[in-house]
């Protein structure tokens, strides 16, 4: 295991990253030790920003929850186990950092994501905005575990189980929030992304999707080493409704007439005002390759409510990453940072930096 950070973060886009080895404990604790003083400062931020009576209903929940995961992913459970050890906090603590649909209020964690077949396969993309400050905490996780489908890249906030990533098999995946119903008990989105990547192709992805209990709205889309793209819109009550087309392009707010009927307009007008600009934006582009996919992300028409985001009192996120999966290559191009000011940097297959 080691931890290797390049460079101020805006100028270089280069992402810390932490290589991770053994069985998922141990993989959990490696974790826990070397980012031990991060998670206990996201873990203080969360528990101070959270009344104590929401705080008490949050732990409720996920106690119930960590029940359920115990019997549908152990091997999580290990995972977290081993981080909680690793930092010196307790398993539930380390749970709820992964579980923001267990807090009450809306998060704001915009994005613009972007899902291509193209003559050399499969990519996938996306531009993932956060308050900023939020990249200089990001670090890029790499899973090398006992097992085969241990084998994953993740752009990871410390102590969660990561936001995106892609496997060794060579399937990805990215997503969007919705702003749709939520259901009172179910698996967090954190925990449903590393379901997702237990599978080796887009088919057996998506029949994840369509088992697991979804807590709240998203967006998932997905690709694989033979060239499939998929999406789907979930809505906890409706279950996942699949999106067609190719490219598939996708902000956040729900496109499919079934999901739409859900959607909460009003909290999204508030936390995502964006999202509707940032998809006509979108789709004026010619998207074929990696090359168009670039253009996309580093987008900057109509800022600061861009593809590519600027902070504004109207919406307070920007881009804090962006993300190319080439599924065929098995390789990940990341850009720490809005990609218009920095440079993506390559992983390769054997989850090393690429020349």
């Amino acid at each position: 295991m080691h931890i290797r950070k390049s460079g101020p973060p805006m100028s270089s886009g280069k992402i810390p990253i932490l290589h991770l080895r053994g069985d998922a404990y141990t993989r959990g604790r490696l974790h826990g030790v070397a980012l031990s003083t991060s998670i206990q400062t996201s873990f203080g931020r969360l528990r101070r920003s959270t009344a104590d009576r929401s705080w008490l209903c949050a732990e409720r929940r996920a106690a119930n929850s960590w029940r359920l995961l115990e019997s549908v992913a152990p091997t999580l459970v290990a995972e977290i186990k081993g981080i909680a050890d690793g930092s010196g906090l307790a398993p539930l603590d380390i749970y709820l950092l992964s579980a923001f649909e267990f807090f009450d209020g809306a998060i704001a964690s915009g994005c613009t994501t972007v899902a291509c077949a193209t003559g050399a396969g499969a990519v996938l993309a996306q531009n993932w905005d956060a308050h900023p400050g939020t990249e200089e905490e990001l670090v890029l996780l790499v899973h090398d575990g006992t097992d085969d489908h241990d084998g994953l890249i993740m752009v990871t906030s410390p102590g969660t189980l990561g936001w995106v990533g892609m496997n060794r098999a060579g399937l990805a995946f990215v997503t969007n929030d919705l702003m749709l119903d939520a259901a009172a008990h179910g698996i967090p989105s954190l925990v449903v992304r590393r379901l997702i990547l237990k599978e080796r192709h887009a088919a057996g992805a998506l029949a994840t999707l369509r088992r697991v209990s979804h807590l709240s709205g998203r967006c998932y889309l997905l690709a694989d080493a033979s060239g499939q793209v998929d999406g789907v819109e979930i809505s906890p009550s409706i279950g996942p409704v699949t999106l067609t087309g190719n490219p598939i392009v996708h902000t956040n707010h729900p496109v499919t007439p079934a999901v739409a009927i859900m959607e909460d307009i009003e909290t999204v007008a508030r936390v995502y005002p964006s999202s509707r600009e940032r998809l006509r934006a979108a789709k004026l582009h010619c998207i074929s390759d990696v090359a168009g996919i670039r253009r996309l992300l580093s987008d900057t028409n109509g800022s600061p409510d861009a593809i590519c985001k600027t902070a504004s009192s109207r919406e307070p996120t920007q881009t804090a990453f962006s993300v190319i999966f080439d599924c065929r290559s098995r390789r990940a191009s990341i850009c720490l940072g809005r990609p218009d000011r920095g440079d993506f940097h390559a992983f390769d297959t054997a989850w090393t930096a690429a020349a």
